[in-house]
């Protein structure tokens, strides 16, 4: 009876509450790297810092500002976009993992049995 009440948990509900996990997982790693933030705001200054602002007329003020902010705006868009990357390629994995896991968990069960059958018979890996 044991055994019967283990396959049914495992075939339905385990099985439902596996994915249920997974979509969970996914949704928490594609908020935790906050990918569309970061696609929206791949342009803009590094950490909000709004670099070498003037109000000095002279053209030389000018130019060093335009600079400061265009530098800025670079290592905003180099440190976003690694953090795309990461995130991205993360959540790749998390979900290529888990599909293969839920594809192959209907067989554990019977890899378990044939695993114990393996043994009692004498095979050897």
């Amino acid at each position: 009876m044991l055994l019967v009440g283990m396959m049914q948990w495992w075939y339905t509900c385990g099985w439902k509450m596996y994915l249920s996990g997974l979509k969970n997982q996914l949704r928490n790693a594609v908020d935790f790297f906050s990918i569309s933030l970061l696609v929206r705001n791949l342009f803009a200054p590094f950490r909000q810092i709004s670099a070498g602002e003037t109000t000095s007329p002279a053209i030389e003020a000018k130019i060093a500002a335009f600079f400061d902010r265009l530098f800025s705006r670079i290592m905003g868009m180099v440190v976003r976009l690694c953090l795309l990357i990461i995130g991205t390629v993360t959540i790749v994995i998390q979900a290529v993992a888990g599909i293969i896991i839920a594809v192959l968990w209907p067989l554990a069960p019977a890899l378990v049995v044939g695993c114990v059958v393996c043994s009692v018979v004498g095979v050897t890996f």
